[in-house]
């Protein structure tokens, strides 16, 4: 037994070293063939793998032990491997791969169990945080509820138009101060009365017909109405609003807006001119309806929001120039959207030029209302007015604006002010006319009345009494001159006068011009010139010459008033189809400009040079007027101090010349067949007797009839068949002569009128010859032309 025990543990041992020799192998390839995310297998397979190697030691070392003892080895292979040195060095890396192992499972374990820990402490403080966090979001929460909701109040309060919200019985409920001030009340006086206790009983029908729509559509308005003044007296206003629900109750919300202002201009408007009896509204309504106020933060600033949009005109709040909100009436002023406009800086809205005082006024936190320039989307100004009120919002101060777009305004107010501006220089210049007019009359006049005085003297020579005669008679040429212009430009102004077109020569009608106007330029020493442009064939055209004449005469008096040395020229070319008639002088000149301005009327261009040369400031005037008329138009070139040229373009058109001129009718002589009778109708006395004189020098044995008026005329024609010739004054009383004269071609149809009158005009003479006169003769009357005219009808009688 002893024998078997003695070679079979030796075998046990040798066994397990194969055993435990393939079990190391095989986790040694484990090991390698493990990934390095497989951390914590390699870890356990490590240890059995060192485990493993010492059971293998181990079982080697009793193995040689055992054999040695069975004498299959030498003992000295076992006295070898019982070396304390070759014993040391597998125990010794057992031991540390021992302690290496042991080191990096507590450290594992410390490891999991430290974040194990903390991750306890996390979950904990993050759970603290968090409701830390919601206590103060739901305290936050409350805050903004209550910020907002006195944001909102003040909005409310603080607002420039009034504000109210009533019960449907009419009992106020909420007021704004800008509300209480439009009756004159503080805001608890206010909230004591009620919506007919401020109402005109008036108006009771009106308010009935807005509660009406009110019932029907949820809104009324917008109206104008009164309210009464804690005064007692009434204050224009008006009103718009929508019923809303606060909570379970309905009310009535009104914007209200104090119109006395308005009201008090377009009455001054109205008394000033009648074209200006309407002013634009200033607001209009904006945005939609006010929707319901409630309690919660979220609603009250919808109740904000639909206040804001309610608005009349533009509404922002701006936080030192950037909008952090703003209502419809303002997208709808600028031309921007509501979401273009948020966030936008708000000088942008502004003028560049008005930019600094505008954020002058910001930083100021200015409160008065001001006008500006505003600018809009395309660019365009715009005169804007601008109010702003310092509110709370969020944990800041803020600007509300209110914009109100003036430009109807503005416009009313500059056509006010140009037409009051011309009003005043019109009647600055009538005013210098008048006075002017006064001294021109005067002068005349005064030779007139002196010289006539001075005739009555006893021992005056011929010589003197035609010297007295010459300047009588020169005073009421220049009167009579005077009084031409004076209707003739009373006709233009009515822009009723029509031209009298017939052919003239031009080269005959500017000679005839030059005969005249040459005597009174050798008077004042300067040489006066003509030239023609056309021979005479071709120089006829189509015009009217009492026009004509009227223009160059103008145009020739003022060349001859203001040119002292050097020469005048008149003359004409053709230019296309236009004659272009010129005077040139060398006078003192026309400033460039003044050059418009002296064709105004009333209008001169050195008020003490005219007052030195005389003259009412009405020729060049008449001269512009009258080309017009011809289809012309008239126009200078001058120079201070280097003289002026006036050019008259008038429409030409060649036509043959078939002007005859039949020589005036002699006077007859006294050996006569029969005598004649003349009926004069005339008014006036002096008038009669100055036609008598005449009319007796032409024949001593003419019978002369007088009647006072047209009736009598008329009468004494009906009685009388031996009158030979009419003299019919045009302007009597009773019955004026172109009516008189219309019955008389009734009874007789071959009677010789001819009309006499103090007036000019074409339409005077147009009107004569219609009713039946045979011609035509204008006072002062000529003792040439009236012996002239009533000698040619005379003789053909005869």
């Amino acid at each position: 037994m002893d024998n078997f025990f003695k070679f079979a543990t030796p075998i046990t041992y040798w066994l397990l070293v194969l055993i435990w020799s393939y079990i190391l192998i095989f986790y040694v390839r484990k090991i390698r063939l493990l990934g390095k995310s497989d951390k914590l297998l390699k870890l356990l397979l490590i240890v059995l793998s060192i485990d493993a190697f010492r059971t293998l030691f181990e079982s080697i070392y009793f193995g040689a032990w055992y054999t040695s003892l069975s004498e299959i080895i030498p003992i000295e292979i076992f006295h070898y491997l019982a070396q304390a040195k070759v014993v040391f060095i597998p125990k010794m890396i057992n031991l540390i791969a021992a302690i290496v192992i042991l080191t990096i499972l507590i450290k594992k374990w410390l490891s999991a169990e430290i974040a194990s820990k903390q991750k306890n402490q996390e979950i904990i403080a993050d759970q603290s945080k968090k409701l830390h966090q919601k206590h103060e979001e739901t305290t936050r929460a409350k805050e903004q509820s209550i910020q907002s909701e006195k944001f909102t109040q003040m909005l409310f309060s603080e607002s420039p138009i009034g504000l109210v919200l009533t019960k449907l019985t009419g009992e106020l409920v909420e007021v704004n101060a800008a509300y209480a001030n439009i009756i004159g009340r503080s805001i608890e006086e206010t909230l004591k009365l009620t919506y007919w206790d401020i109402t005109p009983e008036k108006y009771t029908r009106q308010e009935e017909l807005q509660l009406a729509s009110l019932a029907n559509t949820g809104a009324y308005g917008p109206y104008e109405k009164e309210y009464i003044h804690k005064s007692g007296k009434l204050i224009p206003i008006r009103l718009h609003g929508k019923m809303i629900k606060k909570g379970d109750q309905e009310l009535i919300w009104s914007s209200v807006e104090d119109i006395t202002d308005k009201k008090i201009a377009e009455t001054l408007l109205q008394e000033q001119n009648e074209e200006y009896l309407v002013l634009n509204e200033e607001y209009q309504t904006q945005n939609e309806e006010l929707l319901s106020a409630i309690e919660t933060a979220e609603k009250s600033e919808k109740r904000f929001k639909t206040l804001h949009n309610a608005s009349f005109g533009g509404i922002t709040i701006h936080d030192k120039g950037i909008i952090l909100d703003c209502n419809q009436g303002l997208a709808a002023i600028t031309g921007y959207s509501t979401e273009e406009l948020i966030g936008m800086n708000g000088l942008l809205l502004i003028a560049e030029q008005e930019r600094e005082l505008v954020m002058e006024n910001i930083l100021s936190e200015y409160e008065t209302p001001y006008y500006s320039i505003g600018l809009r989307k395309n660019g365009d100004e715009y005169p804007i007015r601008l109010e702003a009120r310092q509110i709370p919002y969020g944990e800041k101060n803020v600007r509300v604006v209110e914009f109100r777009d003036i430009t109807d305004q503005k416009k009313t107010e500059y056509e006010l002010k140009t037409a009051k501006e011309k009003a005043e220089e019109s009647d600055r210049l009538k005013t210098e006319f008048i006075n002017n007019m006064s001294h021109e009359i005067r002068t005349p006049m005064n030779g007139i009345l002196g010289f006539s005085d001075l005739l009555n003297e006893q021992n005056i020579t011929n010589a003197k009494r035609q010297y007295y005669i010459q300047i009588i008679q020169s005073s009421g040429n220049q009167l009579l001159h005077i009084i031409d212009d004076i209707l003739e430009i009373s006709a233009l102004g009515t822009k009723q006068v029509k031209p009298q077109i017939e052919a003239l020569c031009l080269n005959e009608f500017l000679s005839e011009l030059f005969t005249i106007f040459e005597r009174k330029a050798k008077k004042n020493q300067t040489p006066l010139s003509l030239k023609m442009g056309l021979p005479n064939s071709k120089s006829t055209l189509l015009t009217d010459p009492y026009k004509l004449n009227r223009i160059v005469s103008n145009l020739l008096e003022n060349a001859l008033k203001f040119t002292q040395d050097g020469f005048i020229e008149l003359g004409y070319t053709l230019q296309d189809d236009k004659i272009v008639i010129y005077l040139k002088d060398t006078g003192i000149g026309i400033h460039p400009e003044k050059q418009e301005l002296v064709f105004e009327r009333f209008s001169q261009e050195d008020k003490e040079v005219s007052q030195n040369v005389g003259g009412l400031g009405l020729g060049l005037s008449i001269a512009k007027e009258n080309a017009e008329l011809l289809g012309g138009k008239i126009t200078l070139e001058s120079e201070k101090g280097k003289g002026t040229t006036f050019y008259v373009s008038l429409p030409y058109k060649s036509i043959k010349q078939t002007i005859s001129h039949t020589p005036s009718s002699p006077v007859p002589n006294s050996d006569k067949t029969r005598n004649f009778t003349i009926l004069v109708a005339e008014d006036e006395d002096v008038n009669f007797l100055f036609l008598e004189i005449l009319l007796s020098e032409f024949d001593d044995k003419l019978t002369i009839l007088r009647a006072k008026n047209g009736k009598e005329a008329l009468d004494i024609c009906k009685t009388n068949n031996q009158i030979d010739l009419i003299l019919m004054d045009i302007k009597m009383p009773v019955m004026n002569g172109i009516d008189a004269t219309k019955k008389i071609r009734q009874l007789k149809y071959n009677l010789p009128i001819i009309a006499q009158t103090a007036y000019t005009t074409s339409q005077e003479k147009e009107e004569a010859i219609a009713a039946g006169c045979n011609d035509f003769i204008s006072k002062p009357i000529k003792k040439e032309k009236l012996l002239t005219l009533t000698s040619s009808y005379l003789m053909l009688k005869n």
